[in-house]
């Protein structure tokens, strides 16, 4: 609806201008019927070239058939102007000259149509490339959100075949709890934003799971949570993948002495989200859930984010850092 408002604006102000320039030759009648000729032609040269010539000549046969189809269209308008006399009413009474003022004429809004094309073919292209670009950024996400559950899956099994061996009553506790932690993934995972406390809940289940499978080092782990309840919604996901990492390639399964100390704070729409866990040996790499973790970072926050690593004295820390949304879904 803009483009036709801009679109009447120009023709308004062109028939207003050829008027008052004819004005000065012709009569008030003859002002009005030379001057609607003369804008009914610049139109409809104008609109041709742009709608026809422009995107279905010179995108698709060249610069060639484009000229050809040009002089065609300018040969077609003089002889209208020739067949009538016009054009020596309006520009000169000899045919040479008349011409050349005519082709000068008509040439600019020949330019002119160009140009809207142009730029609007520009910023068609441009909305298409981000389309692209958020189409790929938004499968991106989701396959390395996919890579995250599986990952998750195959550990937690595990540990479930493990209860199961021994046949503990913590086996269907466990596989309920881990029910409802898939389910979360499920129906949480692939959204934009989830709610801090639906995230704060799955770090609970997951502890809850790790406990089950009475690990030595149970009675160390930590949970601390200190909400100014100024973030609403997170992108989800992010925190349990260092939280199952701390269990991972941490010693508290084994260790009694083995810890895991997990602290996360909202203050001023700011989440900061610390892990730390013991360890007696270092991993050989980080695994595929803090690799894809930094992958959903960058593509996320893009540089608006802090994630800090320290590695020494046996203890491991990462340390997360960036803004929720303070809105509610």
């Amino acid at each position: 609806m803009n483009k036709i408002y801009y679109h009447l604006l120009f023709w308004m102000f062109i028939s207003l201008y050829v008027f008052d320039y004819i004005a000065s030759f012709y009569n008030f009648k003859e002002s009005i019927l030379y001057s609607s000729f003369e804008v009914t032609i610049l139109c409809a040269e104008f609109y041709i070239n742009l709608f026809i010539l422009l995107p279905f000549v010179l995108n698709k046969k060249g610069k060639t058939a484009y000229a050809a189809a040009l002089i065609t269209l300018l040969s077609l308008s003089f002889s209208a102007y020739y067949g009538t006399g016009l054009n020596i009413t309006l520009y000169n009474d000899d045919l040479l000259r008349s011409i050349i003022s005519f082709l000068l004429n008509h040439s600019l809004y020949l330019f002119i149509s160009y140009i809207v094309w142009f730029f609007n073919k520009y910023f068609t292209e441009k909305q298409l490339r981000l389309q692209l670009e958020n189409e790929k950024l938004q499968t991106e996400m989701m396959l390395l959100k996919s890579q995250i559950s599986p990952h998750f899956l195959f550990n937690a099994l595990n540990n479930i075949y493990t209860l199961t061996l021994i046949k503990s009553d913590n086996a269907p506790k466990m596989l309920a709890t881990l029910a409802d932690i898939l389910r979360y993934f499920l129906y949480e995972g692939d959204q934009k934003q989830t709610l801090l406390a639906s995230e704060i809940e799955i770090i609970h289940k997951y502890i809850q799971i790790q406990k089950y499978r009475q690990i030595e080092g149970m009675n160390n782990i930590t949970f601390n949570v200190s909400d100014d309840n100024s973030v609403k919604q997170v992108p989800p996901l992010l925190f349990i993948t260092l939280v199952e990492n701390a269990f991972k390639h941490g010693d508290i399964i084994e260790n009694k002495n083995g810890f895991v100390t997990i602290d996360l704070a909202t203050s001023h729409n700011k989440i900061e989200f610390t892990i730390a866990n013991s360890f007696q040996f270092k991993a050989n790499n980080q695994g595929i859930g803090l690799r894809n973790l930094e992958s959903q970072l960058k593509n996320l926050f893009e540089n608006k984010y802090q994630l800090k690593i320290e590695d020494s004295n046996s203890i491991y820390k990462v340390s997360l850092s960036f803004y929720g949304n303070k809105d509610n879904i």
